[in-house]
């Protein structure tokens, strides 16, 4: 039987090696053959704590069930932007625009659900939430930043 804490640090520990994947798919990004092995595994770990988190829903109670809720919320902007990844979409891709107002809304959302649960919750793991808001935040700007120069007269 799992405890309530084994959940708990289950759910962390797999935020931790999910961002830790993200940096080393960021860190090769020039190696192809290296960049898309990290890619991998950064969505094989992303679908495991997405899973993880929903079922440690069921077995968690109270402010606890923030934890796991958070994860999924940060998770779900980084969703959107794999299955951007693996469509290929680009600065020629038709109707590209449609994928980023998707993306910003989700992570807006995001946003406004990662604030609330950091007032959710007391403790050690109150720091969570804002450590994931801060992420979302970098793939915020990182997405900005393309949007804005895929639109720029001179980019294509």
């Amino acid at each position: 039987m799992v405890t309530k804490k084994q959940w708990e640090y289950a759910n962390f520990g797999g935020v931790i090696a999910f961002g830790l994947f993200l940096l080393l798919s960021f860190l090769t990004a020039e190696a192809d053959t290296a960049h898309r092995v990290m890619v991998l595994f950064c969505e094989v770990i992303g679908a495991a704590v997405v899973v993880n988190a929903y079922l440690s829903l069921h077995h968690l109670n109270g402010e606890r069930r923030f934890i796991p809720f958070s994860i999924m919320v940060f998770l779900g902007a980084w969703l959107v932007y794999a299955i951007g990844y693996e469509i290929g979409v680009e600065a020629s891709t038709n109707y590209n625009w449609i994928w980023f107002l998707f993306l910003y809304i989700v992570l807006i959302g995001g946003f406004i659900l990662l604030r609330k649960m950091y007032a959710g919750l007391t403790g050690p793991f109150k720091l969570l939430p804002i450590f994931l808001l801060f992420v979302n935040a970098i793939l915020f700007v990182f997405i900005l930043f393309f949007n804005i120069w895929w639109n720029l007269p001179f980019s294509g």
